[in-house]
């Protein structure tokens, strides 16, 4: 039997002491909150079931699918459905890692898209579905992940091209099935949703470049920071090629090395997001390092005063763990959450 660490036993015992102590001492004003992302969902699927374009509203750059079949069903439920759906990633976490996933309630991203009620939550086990290489829960995951795709967009065409040459019609099949079914109901109630989405969705990313490009969580909030900050920069672009390079003769998981670089790369996320790297770890280990790195780059956004660019190293330090595996997820890991 292995034996367990009692060192790290007892940290993780008085980290949830913490953390307990904390909820009880906010439990009084938790009734009052109400998630920023959420409360707009609800906007969202509000306006579309009174006859108005949900375009129109502040915030909302969403697809109208996603709309459609989240944002109206949310809508419809009771104010008090807030706290349910905030449960919703730590479910998912303890379904991907059992007990090895407690340690990431103590990730930082975890809370930041806890807070505000983000849509990113609820995806981590489609994106492990993606992920997993597995028939049919692949295509799954893909279509699932549509409903935000952004967050994913690499390895969502990567799957999908992987599809095609290979000729994988189960895949494909699936995945063009429920891309009709999500789809189909949008195009008729607005033709023309998919431009006024990218109109929405290109003043969203210039308001967030305009105001506040330091918060945003990859590489480019370092070279946006300027000085010397810019050598940080080209110093971690460097490193992630060498990475992204050894991964790659280590044959790692192509589509997790794509995640990490889309929360990287891409400059319109912020630490929040960057709770879709959860899928990608494996081991206690790798968890450990992640949940430090994390809170260091808390402090470090602090100590600027609103800076993303040290979440950054997350996803890089992420990388790096795809030259330390094999290709392919365990299977008992992916029986755990795709049976």
């Amino acid at each position: 039997m292995k034996k367990r660490n009692p060192i790290l036993g007892g940290l993780l015992i008085a980290a949830l002491v913490l953390l307990a102590t904390e909820l009880l001492i906010a439990m009084p004003r938790a009734f009052e909150w109400h998630p920023f992302d959420y409360g707009n969902y609800v906007a969202m699927g509000r306006a579309v079931r009174q006859g108005i374009n949900p375009y129109t509203l502040p915030h909302s750059f969403y697809p109208l699918p996603t709309i459609l079949w989240i944002f109206v069903p949310l809508s419809l439920l009771p104010d008090w459905f807030r706290f349910t759906w905030i449960l919703i990633p730590f479910i998912s976490i303890l379904l991907l890692f059992q007990t090895q996933g407690i340690w990431l309630f103590l990730f930082a991203p975890v809370w930041f898209a806890l807070g505000d009620g983000m849509l990113d939550g609820v995806l981590l086990l489609p994106l492990a579905w993606l992920l997993s290489k597995r028939a049919k829960w692949t295509a799954l995951g893909a279509a699932i992940l549509l409903f935000k795709p952004h967050v994913a967009i690499l390895p969502l065409l990567y799957c999908m091209a992987q599809w095609c040459v290979k000729r994988d019609w189960t895949n494909i099949r699936i995945f063009s099935s429920l891309v009709a079914l999500f789809m189909l109901p949008a195009f008729l109630l607005n033709p023309a949703w998919p431009l006024e989405m990218i109109q929405a969705l290109g003043a969203r990313a210039d308001q967030n470049l305009a105001t506040v490009p330091l918060l945003t969580s990859s590489l480019w909030a370092w070279w946006w920071l300027g000085g010397m900050a810019q050598f940080v920069f080209l110093i971690l672009s460097s490193a992630t090629g060498v990475v992204v390079w050894q991964a790659i003769r280590q044959e790692g998981n192509r589509s997790s090395m794509l995640q990490l670089l889309n929360l990287l790369w891409l400059p319109v996320l912020f630490a929040s997001s960057l709770i879709l790297a959860i899928p990608t770890l494996r081991g206690r280990n790798q968890i450990l390092i992640v949940v430090l790195l994390s809170w260091g780059a808390f402090l470090l956004d602090r100590a600027i005063g609103g800076f993303g660019g040290g979440y950054a190293l997350i996803p890089l330090v992420a990388l790096y763990f795809q030259t330390r595996r094999p290709a392919v997820m365990e299977p008992e890991r992916v029986q755990s959450f795709a049976s």
